[in-house]
């Protein structure tokens, strides 16, 4: 038997089990996505009722930040700082 004539005879038999592999999964997963699914219907009257009332439920209100002035000290020169207008400020010149 020639070698290189069982390569492509194998990789042909490879493939169609990986295939038949492929097909098998894509209809276990189509029919376990496509089944009905069984509801069961509750009758209210069974459920429980809570024994106190419902706990109050608070809006949250929003954090708010001061844009007071800060005084950054950089080795011994200081300069005042806000951050109003959002630029970094000017840096020291040394």
């Amino acid at each position: 038997m020639n070698p290189s004539a069982s390569i492509p005879f194998a990789q042909m038999i490879l493939s169609w089990i990986l295939l038949g592999v492929l097909l098998v999964w894509m209809l276990v997963f189509a029919f376990l996505a496509f089944r009905p699914r069984r509801i069961e219907m509750l009758d209210l009257s069974d459920l429980p009722t809570p024994s106190g009332s419902f706990p109050m439920i608070v809006p949250l209100t929003p954090l708010s930040f001061s844009n007071a002035p800060v005084e950054v000290a950089v080795g011994n020169a200081s300069m005042m700082s806000s951050d109003q207008s959002g630029d970094v400020g000017a840096a020291p010149v040394v």
